[in-house]
């Protein structure tokens, strides 16, 4: 629900008064794309990711201003723990302080559970829920298209706020939709090359034998990660271990050198997708640095 919730409330962006102010003193480079740019360009920081969420938040209140609506913007959360860990917790000074990340979850939960925009879009009428939807997403799926690497085709409207939003900041409406869609998809079927692969199977072996000399009987981290979802000392001590084993057999390594393996292969099937998302990406720095300086002034 949260996560429904933050893509309705984000994709009301699309203040057509705010940003076409900022067009006229921005000017962004964005020249037509090629696949040799995936070598060439790098990747963004955490920064600069951080000036273009800056960016929509500002934007995304103006529009919900603009449409007669409130809104508070949002910091950013921090990486899921899948993201961070998607084989194994391998950082040993990690797991002694967040063990499987519960804290984390914890913490993020709690300001779900106290999102003051998600109880004001709660408390909205029926009709102003439907005008709101509306905008976000205009009123028919319809204009835009993308196949994830998973191969389900997505679609969306290119009328509605969402869709006039990422036009102005990214320039190349569909071919930016492609590639989000397509680089934002890239990791479920990465992983799940990696955990086959006989390389990560052999390795995983020796790591669960590890656990099992420390008193953890589990195949995989991923029952580990299960049977401890409480925060406390039980689920510090595990990571601990399972970091250490991650470490000392080598597992660790297997994981993230398969990772690079096939996250290079999907660079050759996707290189045009992923490069196309850097470049819009760095085009859009420029208008995001405005649009933040705007809003501190």
């Amino acid at each position: 629900m949260l996560a429904k919730m933050r893509a309705i409330l984000l994709a009301l962006a699309g203040s057509v008064c705010v940003l076409g102010a900022l067009t006229q003193f921005v000017t962004v480079d964005r020249a037509p794309s090629t696949v040799g740019e995936t070598a060439q360009t790098q990747p963004l920081t955490s920064q600069e990711k951080s000036v273009l969420h800056r960016a929509e938040q500002v934007l995304l209140q103006a529009c919900m201003a603009d449409s007669g609506y409130a809104y508070v913007m949002v910091a950013e959360e921090p990486a899921s723990f899948l993201r961070r860990f998607p084989y194994v917790v391998d950082d040993l000074s990690w797991a002694r302080e967040h063990g499987f990340g519960n804290d984390v979850r914890d913490e993020v939960r709690q300001r779900a559970a106290h999102d003051p925009n998600k109880r004001y879009f709660g408390n909205l009428s029926a009709e102003d829920k439907a005008k709101a939807l509306a905008a976000v997403n205009g009123e028919r799926p319809v204009g835009l298209t993308a196949t994830s690497p998973a191969g389900v085709e997505i679609t969306r409207s290119d009328r509605g706020c969402t869709s006039q939003l990422e036009k102005k900041l990214y320039g190349e409406l569909q071919t930016w939709f492609r590639a989000k869609t397509v680089s934002d998809g890239l990791h479920v079927p990465r992983r799940q090359q990696v955990s086959v692969d006989p390389r990560f199977q052999a390795a995983l072996t020796e790591w669960a034998r590890c656990m099992a000399a420390r008193g953890y009987a589990f195949a995989d981290p991923a029952r580990v990660h299960e049977t401890f979802r409480v925060r406390g000392p039980e689920e510090i001590s595990a990571a601990i271990a399972e970091a250490t084993c991650a470490q000392s057999t080598g597992f660790a390594s297997v994981a993230r050198d398969l990772d690079a393996h096939y996250e290079a292969l999907q660079g050759q099937l996707y290189g045009r997708e992923i490069a196309d998302r850097l470049r819009l990406e760095r085009a859009a720095l420029p208008l995001a640095r405005a649009v933040v300086e705007s809003q501190s002034r």
